[in-house]
């Protein structure tokens, strides 16, 4: 898997993804709504934290649009195919993200109360682009 950062501005954030064969990602979730337009398209599987499991169809030069995910649904992304699926994803900054009253690590699915938890500097970004704060919530799988 890999991720390009495109750019961010007051009331969106973009990036390309590239989703290679049997490297599943690790669990996430999204907070905001998105849309994902595939340059190179294919099937994703969509695995919840619960086990259940739904293919995502995205067709080359497709655009598609995500709702934000429920609270505290985790889900990880698998591509069984044989060749890369690549997708464009812009999700949309919410009027908390925008004037600043959005509290990411309050939001923490992780259970230590208030946001006290250190759970964003042990995730990190998924770039290397200093100051660029990640769009979804991860948390680690043990293999």
């Amino acid at each position: 898997m890999s991720r390009e950062f495109m750019f961010e501005n007051e009331f969106a954030i973009c990036w390309k993804t590239t989703v290679l064969p049997n490297v599943p990602l690790k669990m996430h979730r999204h907070d905001r709504a998105r849309t994902i337009v595939a340059l190179q398209g294919g099937v994703l599987k969509r695995i919840d934290e619960d086990g259940s499991r739904k293919d995502l169809v995205f067709e080359t030069g497709k655009a598609y649009w995500y709702d934000a995910d429920p609270p505290d649904n985790l889900h990880a992304d698998a591509n069984e195919g044989a060749e890369p699926v690549v997708v464009v994803v812009t999700e949309f900054k919410t009027e908390e993200d925008r004037n600043g009253t959005r509290d990411a690590r309050a939001e923490c699915g992780c259970g230590v109360a208030g946001g006290a938890c250190d759970c964003r500097s042990k995730i990190g970004p998924p770039f290397v682009i200093p100051g660029w704060e990640p769009p979804t919530k991860k948390k680690e799988t043990s293999a």
